[in-house]
């Protein structure tokens, strides 16, 4: 992550009482706490406090660089406004579960789930553990393992055909860079919409039983800033 090199205040040209503190922003809050304010449904709201820090509050504020003089002349004080924004994301998926119902043999696709990401910078998708459809009882089958594909995209109304290169296998699923990185755009800003498609192949020699697979999908803030805990998403506590 590029880092910003935050410049110091100077104030005029003879010597002054100024408290001028070295301090990186990743790390370390600057100088203190002042309260802060978010405005919703039409009114101000406590964002945090001062004596009283919020370490879950959307937006909190520091002032730092105090400084005061006396002197016959004119002065100029030149002021610095910072601002850090974080990386956020908001996510949907209209389902985490597929469940099939097969009564024979054959391929079968399934337009099963809908995902929405927002984000205001890259956001890195993986995913982990993807494989065959297993017998829950090996013993009871014949052939133990049902193959799947994935597809990605936001094409409608209709999956793709049987053999398109817009298949996955389900194990390739788990190493397709072509899907890992959502790039910051507008798009991402108001929210990209996708298909995660899949298709089963169901054999003569699967028997009557139970098939499944366990799997996750990762969602990786790549533009985070190292103030944020991106364990609950709130602000790392001050050193």
């Amino acid at each position: 992550m590029k880092k910003v090199l935050i410049a110091l205040l100077i104030l005029g040209l003879l010597p002054v009482a100024a408290y001028a503190p070295v301090y990186n922003p990743y790390y370390d809050y600057p100088g203190s706490e002042v309260s802060s304010w978010a405005w919703v449904n039409g009114a101000w709201v406590v964002s945090s406090e001062g004596a009283n820090p919020n370490e879950c509050a959307l937006a909190r504020c520091f002032a730092s660089l105090p400084a005061d003089s006396a002197c016959n002349k004119d002065w100029k004080i030149d002021v610095k406004i910072h601002a850090s924004i974080a990386q956020w994301i908001e996510w949907s998926m209209t389902g985490t579960r597929w469940d099939w119902f097969v009564r024979k043999p054959g391929n079968y696709a399934a337009d099963c789930i809908t995902a929405t990401i927002k984000s205001n910078q890259n956001v890195l998708v993986d995913y982990h553990d993807f494989g065959p459809l297993v017998a829950v009882d090996t013993l009871k089958a014949v052939l133990d393992t049902i193959p799947i594909w994935y597809s990605v995209g936001d094409y409608t109304p209709t999956p793709p055909p049987k053999g398109d290169p817009r298949w996955t296998w389900c194990r390739d699923l788990n190493n397709a860079a072509e899907w890992d990185t959502i790039f910051d755009s507008k798009d991402l800003h108001d929210g990209l919409q996708f298909k995660l498609w899949n298709y089963i192949h169901v054999e003569n020699c699967n028997s009557a039983c139970e098939y499944e697979d366990d799997a996750w999908i990762s969602l990786k803030l790549l533009c985070q800033k190292e103030w944020i805990d991106t364990v609950d998403g709130c602000f790392k506590p001050e050193d």
